[in-house]
């Protein structure tokens, strides 16, 4: 079974940790400098979450399909997601397995991995607060 049961939940989760980094300047700031954008493509179950920093001024988060095409598209299963957020799973080696499908200039995104490490100490609480304790020893 999924680690995520429904469209909602991965939406829900993933919307939750990235208004919280996008309200931690120490992490957003880093991310709105580089003017990038990046769609995370999600399967079972299926999720789209869109992040544009492309204006230099400020981080938009856009749930679920959109038009807005991505410097960088990352596809993946919404468990390989979640393990990424835990801390265990390497995005470089997940890349080269096939665990994760990147289009777009995948060394920029890598160097952005960096600036985005202490938002591994926000999933854990996104996932308790949203009652989802359980996910963490999955």
């Amino acid at each position: 079974m999924p680690v995520f049961a429904t469209s909602e939940e991965i939406h829900g989760v993933m919307s939750d940790l990235w208004h919280r980094v996008k309200a931690d300047p120490a992490i957003a700031r880093p991310l709105i400098e580089s003017k990038l954008s990046a769609q995370f493509r999600f399967r079972e179950p299926e999720g789209i979450v869109t992040i544009d920093c492309t204006d230099g001024l400020e981080m938009k988060i856009i749930i679920g399909p959109c038009d807005f095409k991505p410097t960088i598209e990352m596809a993946m299963k919404g468990d390989v997601a979640h393990e990424f957020w835990m801390g265990r799973i390497s995005v470089p080696v997940a890349i080269l397995t096939g665990k994760i499908v990147s289009k777009g200039p995948t060394p920029k995104a890598l160097a952005l991995l960096p600036i985005i490490r202490p938002a591994f100490d926000l999933y854990p609480k996104v996932l308790e607060e949203a009652g989802k304790q359980a996910l963490m020893s999955r």
